[in-house]
């Protein structure tokens, strides 16, 4: 058995989330148990910080220096509580897997990129522990979006759950729907290879909801989903807002704040001629935006070696989405009548430590010379070892 601890900090920007991991067995389909995790505040001043290099992307070089720098001490910060909660030693750690804070991604621009900032020599050095990171630069390099990278891991967490699972869940499709600022879905097809998965984003998850509350009510999200809730739907603007083009392409595909922000929002109210509509009812048609382009991804998605519909299936819900009951009801109430729709945390599994499970298998992955990336995910022109290693002495 090896430990591992995945870093992950979000672009709906809630926290830094830390999971401790440990991976044994076959390496390409290990057992992946989260052992223990935790979520640390970013401090107010580096919060604002990142905030203004999302909406603002031109910066001066010396901010984004010391931002990056002040990220690195507070992902270490938050390594080393993990480590005194759990009693673990850093030599107990066979690598750090660090995502990084992505402040914009290009997959579709000239020459694509994606930038994640973090300084893993400090982070190594702060930690004692070896940091592997930069996951998304080779996927990109080969003609890839360069996400989403954890459907493979899904593939991996949830290969074995099975056996503990009523049979008949054997012969469904599972959908896991992770409700970050940006939603994404991974498609698992029922006894499915790893060569069947499926993953694309579907469009905004939480960012557009945290953005429009925070301007409104000066909270940094809507505590469940109760100010959304208080609103009422409009159908002008939310069929406005679905018509936007990215909801037609078909994946592979990835987004970001850099495109669904609160400009995009208020764009398609000015394009309805909708500048009155009291902000608690623009709140309510946000939340049936995600549901309804996560279930209309869903709708359409095949699998490619099964090509039937994925109407009778299990829909796992996973990120910070999945604390918004007003979200999960929406959601609910789009699924088909033969859909299974559960919490992660229903399987045993803490939802709000997926991701940074996530990386820390992608550190085994890069340690254990494992491709990581799915092509027909993410559009790469083949699979490839993916993440850099800084070493911590």
């Amino acid at each position: 058995m090896a430990l591992y601890i995945g870093i992950m900090s979000g672009t709906s920007l809630d926290g830094i989330d830390v999971a401790l991991v440990s991976i044994e067995g076959d390496n390409t389909l290990p057992i992946i148990r989260c052992r223990a995790a935790r979520t640390t505040p970013f401090s107010s001043a580096l919060l604002t910080d990142l905030q203004q290099m999302m909406i603002q992307p031109v910066q001066h070089v010396a901010h984004v220096g010391a931002v990056q720098n002040q990220l690195a001490h507070e992902y270490a910060l938050a390594v080393n509580q993990l480590l005194h909660d759990t009693q673990f030693d850093a030599s107990d750690i066979h690598a750090i897997g660090c995502h990084g804070q992505t402040i914009w991604h290009a997959p579709d621009a000239d020459s694509p990129y994606s930038i994640q900032l973090n300084n893993a020599a400090l982070l190594a050095a702060n930690t004692g522990i070896a940091v592997i990171d930069n996951f998304r630069a080779k996927d990109l390099a080969l003609q890839g979006q360069g996400a989403p990278l954890v459907p493979a891991f899904h593939h991996a967490l949830l290969h074995d759950l099975h056996s503990d699972r009523d049979d008949s869940h054997d012969q469904q499709t599972r959908a896991v729907i992770n409700i970050g600022g940006i939603a994404n879905v991974t498609l698992l097809p029922a006894q499915g290879l790893i060569t069947d998965v499926l993953g694309f984003d579907t469009g905004p998850g939480n960012t557009l909801l945290d953005t429009w509350c925070l301007h409104h009510t000066g909270q940094t999200y809507d505590k469940d989903g109760e100010w959304g809730a208080s609103g009422n739907v409009d159908n002008a603007l939310l069929q406005q807002m679905l018509s936007d083009p990215y909801f037609a392409i078909a994946g592979p595909k990835s987004s970001g704040r850099e495109y669904f922000n609160r400009d995009w929002v208020l764009h398609h109210i000015m394009a309805i001629c909708a500048d009155d509509l009291a902000p608690c009812d623009v709140q309510a048609t946000l939340v049936q935006l995600t549901a309804h382009t996560i279930a209309r991804s869903l709708h359409h998605a095949k699998n490619e070696t099964a090509p039937q519909s994925i109407a009778d299936s299990q829909w796992i819900i996973c990120g910070g989405g999945a604390h918004n009951p007003y979200l999960m009801l929406a959601l609910k109430a789009l699924a088909p009548s033969k859909t299974h729709v559960i919490d992660m945390q229903t399987l045993g599994i803490d939802s709000d430590a997926l991701e940074a499970m996530a990386f820390a298998w992608l550190a085994f992955c890069y340690e254990h010379r494992l491709r990581a990336n799915l092509p027909h995910v993410t559009g790469a022109q083949r699979p490839v070892i993916l993440g850099s290693k800084t070493q911590h002495d």
